[in-house]
């Protein structure tokens, strides 16, 4: 008993100073449409068959009556071809930040898109990661620096591959 005793109070212990970090208030003030929302997060490529924004684009209806406010598409750009993860590639192993992903569509699709989920009342989030990027990307030419490489540049730590 005097053994559960120290267990329970040595616990006790550590664990009262841990929940002072909890209560640390933040100065951030967040946009009064994201208090309450529900997020939905579409990856595109496995939502359907077919895997493009035109597909997902007839879900919106369900996911309303659900109850989502938030679409959070994930990566939506070209996925590099040099050492790709697989035959698909990774959807963070970006090539271009500025292009559409031609898998999922046009860009005009994109926008339509874009412009479908704002009509049925619903906000957009893109899952956009700037700090991974593909062998193939033009910043790992052009501005080497960016990364973080061995000797012999065959593994930067920045490099999705």
């Amino acid at each position: 008993m005097k053994k559960l005793l120290t267990l329970v109070a040595l616990s006790a212990s550590t664990i009262v100073p841990l929940t002072a970090y909890a209560q640390v208030q933040s100065s951030v003030k967040h946009l009064a449409w994201t208090k309450n929302a529900m997020i939905y997060e579409a990856n595109i490529r496995q939502h359907s068959k077919e895997g493009s924004f035109q597909k997902f684009e007839e879900y919106l209806p369900e996911l309303k009556k659900m109850g989502v406010s938030v679409i959070w598409l994930m990566p939506i750009n070209p996925i590099g071809e040099i050492n790709r993860k697989g035959t698909l590639g990774s959807y963070y192993a970006v090539k271009d930040y500025r292009g559409v992903n031609p898998e999922f569509g046009t860009p005009a699709d994109f926008k339509h898109l874009v412009n479908a989920i704002h009509a049925a009342g619903m906000y957009v989030i893109i899952d956009w990661v700037p700090n991974h990027t593909a062998w193939d990307h033009p910043w790992a030419k052009e501005h080497p620096d960016f990364y973080k490489k061995d000797k012999d540049w065959t593994s930067p730590n920045s490099v999705d591959i």
